[in-house]
């Protein structure tokens, strides 16, 4: 299977969910040794879109009410949708570094 658009890296502590609406597979979050060695970044903070349909990669870059994800990683995430017109992405709990200034 040829896929377009760059996939995320490897990781682990992730979460993957199925978009009814969108027919696609959102992951969210995670660690990759390698991306994370610093110890003050120890979990990704990014969001990928595969798309089912056009066999394509994108990575979303902005989040509503918020201008980046916090990094995360070992947290759970749903779906809420209709299986029409609406869906959204809810994510709980997990570990992060953001701190609150």
């Amino acid at each position: 299977m040829k896929q377009a658009g760059v996939p995320p890296c490897g990781r682990v502590g992730h979460t993957m969910n199925y978009l009814p609406v969108n027919q696609s597979l959102v992951v969210v979050g995670g660690r990759n040794d390698m991306m994370c060695g610093n110890p003050h970044i120890p979990f990704l903070d990014d969001m990928y879109l595969f798309l089912l349909d056009q066999k394509a990669w994108i990575q979303v870059k902005y989040i509503p009410c918020s201008q980046r994800m916090c990094r995360i990683g070992n947290h759970s995430t749903t779906v809420v949708t209709d299986g029409e017109t609406y869906e959204k992405i809810l994510i709980f709990g997990g570990i992060t570094n953001h701190q609150n200034p």
